[in-house]
């Protein structure tokens, strides 16, 4: 790999032209080219079936109900289906691949401290994938894996606890994979992971991570919401019940005939022109004058979100302001966690709040309070102001040099509404939650950055791979590369992460929660910043903007092994910018409970993760 200009990478486009790759599979188009990764021409020849906005209601999945016991842990056995979805009544049903046989799967739940025992089964999943399996990308081979000799089937799935403190055999890695007939990957260890929920109260997902299919998997619908609760919060007086709701946020395109649409051929940048929330397109929601909790996540593949608020319908090009330039008299939302926790402060978000607007990358989530209690009978659009590919700004897709979209003057589908909320006239019975204006959120415990004993960069880079496709990068390394980071266990750190590319990359790190210290901006005349207000808590993603580097607080504490860390952009994870780090014990570590590891799985000693409901 070799870094090169967005405007070198223009210029070869033009140069080569088509690469003209059809795809095998009926719900990527026949004759879909689209040479050059996401700089092929013709990446926008496809559009969705118009869709009426509005016209059916929104749907909200169940908490699941475990199936029994396993060695005094609630077990779920879980199974993993091709299914069919209604994601609109103008669209034929379509065909997806679902936990439980749902998009987005059910919610799973558990309080703090209290241990899971989970069983994916994908057995009865078809042979075949859903959409075409790029054999250009690394992971869906045989000799792309080290001292692993078998099949590599082109069906294969394993679920990772996004942002859970967990062992790394029950993380749900990449290597550990398994296929409906049976086969294994490399790091497969068991098909029971063992989740202990020894970490604040979370609101976050289970998804499928494999490695080399893990954007196809997600797209197909493997993705669900992951909740950890505590008594904490229960005291807080927060809606709670039918007034406590998950919107779970994903872009996806459709063919004429209802099915997904996703490109024939490996591209580094893939956005749906249709939103969907819990699994609708377009959908309202009915509520009460009355406050609402709601848990809004972002499984898009690629797509960031900068939503607002606006009275009544927008016009088609999402844009509905008064001549002041605020949405109207519409409700404040007040942003009381990033995932982690509780943030250090309630955040108000719109007109008159201290952020303009939300925006939430791929796999961020935020946690917000709305009151409508002032507006019975009126009707509320959720819109979007962020272009795709994000480039760190509001309306913005890239460095304002190259006229605001990174030098890239491509037509990528824009979504500009999402779904609407109807205030009733009248509330059912009284509301007894907290006016959020008026919450105190509790004290935080986060990574002391005084502490830290090793400092890291890493760096983002865009290039061209042997294929002409784009390729993302960490530190110009792959994925098979050996171990950069080795961090002791207990041990803080610092990383630096800097971002010279065009895009936006939200970069997660697996097993541990990290603190903003400062934004960067490499011009001139800027001086570091403090974290933006809604990222003064506990996270798990971060987003680095083009030109910019974000310094973290790290704490590697819970698990030696070794973990992924990777963007979250699922394209850009694949292809390659995923790295491992490893947790490694030291200073006596050794004899701590459950820091016994092995580099193919789980740490063997659990006796860590089976604490007290607290």
């Amino acid at each position: 790999m070799f870094d090169v200009s967005r405007r070198r990478l223009l210029r070869a486009s033009a140069a080569l032209g088509l690469a003209g790759v059809a795809s095998s599979n009926a719900t990527a188009e026949e004759g879909h080219d689209g040479g050059m990764g996401d700089m092929g021409p013709s990446y926008n020849e496809h559009s969705s079936p118009e869709l009426e906005k509005y016209s059916h209601e929104l749907t909200v999945p169940e908490e699941r109900t475990p199936d029994g016991k396993r060695r005094g842990a609630d077990y779920h056995n879980i199974p993993v289906q091709e299914t069919q979805h209604s994601f609109h009544p103008d669209l034929p049903d379509t065909t997806i691949w679902g936990f439980d046989g749902q998009f987005p799967g059910p919610i799973l739940s558990a309080r703090k401290g209290q241990r899971l025992a989970i069983e994916f089964d994908n057995s009865e999943m078809p042979d075949d994938h859903l959409f075409n399996v790029d054999e250009q990308i690394k992971g869906t081979t045989t000799e792309n894996y080290v001292n692993y000799d078998g099949p590599v089937p082109e069906v294969r799935t394993v679920t990772h606890f996004h942002g859970l403190k967990i062992p790394p055999g029950d993380d749900g890695q990449a290597e550990m994979w398994t296929s409906p007939d049976g086969v294994e990957g490399p790091r497969f260890d068991g098909p029971v992971q063992e989740v202990p929920n020894r970490q604040d109260r979370l609101t976050t997902m289970y998804h499928d991570h494999a490695r080399g299919i893990s954007r196809l998997n997600n797209y197909a619908g493997l993705v669900g919401p992951y909740r950890i609760k505590s008594k904490q919060e229960e005291h807080l007086g927060l809606p709670d019940g039918e007034y406590d709701v998950p919107l779970v946020l994903a872009d996806r395109s459709f063919t004429n005939d209802g099915e997904l649409y996703y490109p024939g051929m490996f591209m580094a940048n893939v956005a749906g022109d249709t939103p969907t929330v819990n699994g609708a397109a377009y959908p309202y929601m009915e509520v009460e004058p009355r406050k609402y909790r709601f848990h809004v996540i972002n499984v898009s593949n690629g797509r960031a979100y900068d939503l607002g608020l606006v009275e009544g319908e927008p016009e088609d090009d999402g844009h509905h302001d008064d001549d002041d330039g605020h949405h109207g008299d519409v409700p404040t939302l007040h942003q009381i966690s990033a995932g982690h926790g509780f943030l250090e402060d309630v955040v108000p978000i719109g007109p008159h709040g201290d952020m303009e607007s939300l925006v939430i990358a791929p796999f961020e989530r935020a946690e917000l309070v709305v009151d409508f209690s002032d507006y019975a009978g009126q009707t509320f659009t959720v819109t979007n102001d962020a272009e795709f590919p994000y480039g760190g700004g509001h309306g913005d897709s890239g460095h304002e040099e190259d006229g605001g979209t990174g030098g890239m003057n491509m037509d990528h589908p824009e979504i500009h509404q999402i779904m609407q909320f109807r205030v009733a006239d009248e509330a059912e019975g009284t509301d007894t939650s907290v006016d959020p204006t008026e919450l105190s959120l509790p004290n935080r415990n986060g990574p002391d950055p005084s502490a830290a004993t090793e400092t890291r960069q890493v760096t983002m880079h865009m290039g061209m791979d042997d294929n002409m496709n784009m390729i993302h990068t960490l530190n110009e390394e792959r994925w098979g590369d050996p171990v950069e980071f080795k961090p002791q266990l207990g041990s803080t750190e610092i990383w630096e992460l800097k971002n010279d590319d065009d895009h936006t990359h939200p970069i997660h790190l697996h097993l541990v929660e990290f603190e903003v210290i400062e934004r960067e901006h490499h011009a001139e005349g800027h001086d570091p910043e403090g974290p933006l207000p809604n990222e003064r808590g506990g996270i798990d993603t971060v987003r680095v903007n083009p030109g910019e580097t974000v310094r973290i607080a790290v704490k590697f504490d819970g698990y030696t092994g070794r973990y992924p860390y990777h963007c979250h952009i699922l394209e850009h994870e694949e292809h390659e910018m995923m790295r491992p780090f490893e947790v490694v014990s030291g200073n006596g570590a050794d004899d701590r409970p459950g820091n016994g590891h092995d580099n193919r799985g789980r740490g063997r000693d659990r006796s860590l993760g089976y604490g007290p409901d607290r």
